[in-house]
C-alpha cells in the first residue's frame, strides 16, 4: 500500500480551487462554463441530461463535470468524465481520480452513491483498476473505505490484498468486506486468491445472511458443473493458438455461478486439468476438430476452454464435475 497522501478538500471550496490551479485552471472561468452549461440545458426546471451536451474531454470540461455531479449526482455525468480521464495527460488523471476520493470521503450520500458505482463500471473494471484503487486507498482515510472496498471485486486481487487485510482489523469495515469478497469471486470481472479470502472470511464478522451464504459456498464449495459434449481441435491448424487444451460444454449447477480463472476441473477426485477461459469465443467453421458428443444437460450451456490433455476429453462429457480455484481444495484439506 503506498503512503499516505493529503485528504482531497471538499469540491468547491476554497482548498478545491487551489487543486484546480494545479491543471491550469481558475475558478471563475469554470464556473463561468458551468453557468454557460446550466443555462442551454435548461437545467432552472430541476432536470438535467448530461447526454445533450457536447463539453469536449479537456481539463475544463472535466472539472465542470465534477462541479455538475456534485449538484446532479449521476452515472450519466460520470461517464463524460471517463472520457475525460481517458483522454488526458496524468496530470489530469491523477486529479480525475481525486474528484472521486474527495465523493466518497465528502459526500454527500448521492454523490459518493453515484462515485463508487461509477469506479466499479468505469475503473476497477479496467486495465487502470489498479493504479486507481491503489491510489485512491492512499488518499482516503481508512474511517472512509466502505465505498471503496465494497466495490472492489474487479480489482486484482494483489492490488487490493493489503486494504483487505487492514479493512478485516476494523469491524466497522467488516460489512464493506463482506461484499468486496464476495464481488471478488461473483462479479463478472471478479479477481480472488481463494485461499486468502477464505482466511479473511474467517476472521470477519458478516451480519447479512445471504452474504455470509455466498461467502460459504465460494471459499469452501467447488464450482458444480454439469458437461455435454467436448471439443477437440486439431493443434496442427495454424488458427488455434491454444495448444494444450480443448473445449468443454457445460452448466454450472451450483446455487450460485462464479468465475475464478484456473480453477481445477476435478472429477471422482482427479485433476484433469485447469479452465483458463469462460464462454469461449469459438468459431467451428474456421477450425478443425472433432466433437466428443454428449447428452446436452438442461440450462445456459457455457463452453470453458480447458488446459489439460485432449485424451482426456472423452472422460469428462456427459457427467457431474467439479471447478476448485487455485489452491482452494488442498487448504482446506490441511
Amino acid at each position: 500500500m503506498s503512503e499516505p497522501t493529503p485528504l482531497p478538500p471538499r469540491i468547491g471550496t476554497s482548498g478545491w480551487d487551489r487543486e484546480l490551479a494545479g491543471i491550469g485552471l481558475d475558478r471563475p472561468g469554470v464556473d463561468a462554463f458551468v453557468d454557460d452549461v446550466l443555462e442551454s440545458a435548461d437545467a432552472a426546471r430541476g432536470e438535467f441530461d448530461p447526454h445533450s451536451l457536447d463539453l469536449g474531454v479537456d481539463a475544463e470540461s472535466a472539472a465542470v463535470w465534477v462541479l455538475l455531479h456534485q449538484r446532479f449526482p449521476s452515472y450519466g455525468i460520470l461517464m463524460y468524465l471517463r472520457m475525460c480521464w481517458s483522454n488526458g495527460d496524468r496530470v489530469l488523471q491523477d486529479w480525475i481520480v481525486r474528484q472521486f476520493a474527495a465523493m466518497l470521503v465528502h459526500g454527500p450520500g448521492p454523490v459518493a452513491e453515484s462515485a463508487e458505482y461509477g469506479l466499479w463500471v468505469d475503473y476497477f473494471e479496467s486495465p487502470e483498476a489498479s493504479q486507481v484503487f491503489t491510489a485512491l486507498a492512499s488518499q482516503m482515510p481508512r474511517s472512509h473505505w466502505e465505498r471503496l472496498i465494497s466495490g472492489a471485486g474487479p480489482v486484482p486481487w494483489d492490488a487490493k490484498r493489503r486494504v483487505f487485510q487492514v479493512a478485516a482489523e476494523d469491524p466497522a469495515l467488516h460489512p464493506a468486506l463482506a461484499r468486496g469478497l464476495a464481488g471478488s469471486f461473483y462479479d463478472v470481472y471478479g479477481q480472488v486468491d481463494a485461499v486468502e479470502a477464505a482466511e479473511l472470511v474467517a476472521r470477519i464478522t458478516v451480519a447479512d445472511e445471504d452474504l455470509l451464504e455466498a461467502l460459504a459456498e465460494a471459499t469452501t464449495q467447488p464450482l458444480r458443473l454439469r458437461t455435454g459434449s467436448a471439443v477437440i481441435v486439431d493443434e496442427s491448424d495454424p488458427g488455434w493458438p491454444h495448444r494444450g487444451s480443448f473445449l468443454l460444454r457445460a452448466v454450472v449447477r451450483s446455487p450460485r455461478s462464479r468465475w475464478v480463472g484456473r480453477s481445477e476441473l476435478v472429477a471422482d477426485g482427479r485433476v484433469y486439468g485447469r479452465l483458463v477461459h469462460w464462454g469461449f469465443p469459438f468459431d467451428a467453421s474456421k477450425v478443425a476438430h472433432r466433437t466428443v458428443a454428449a447428452p446436452e444437460p438442461e440450462g445456459r450451456i457455457v463452453l470453458f476452454r480447458v488446459e489439460g490433455a485432449a485424451e482426456h476429453a472423452g472422460s469428462l462429457v456427459n457427467r457431474d464435475v467439479e471447478a476448485w480455484p487455485p489452491g482452494l481444495r488442498d487448504h482446506l484439506a490441511r
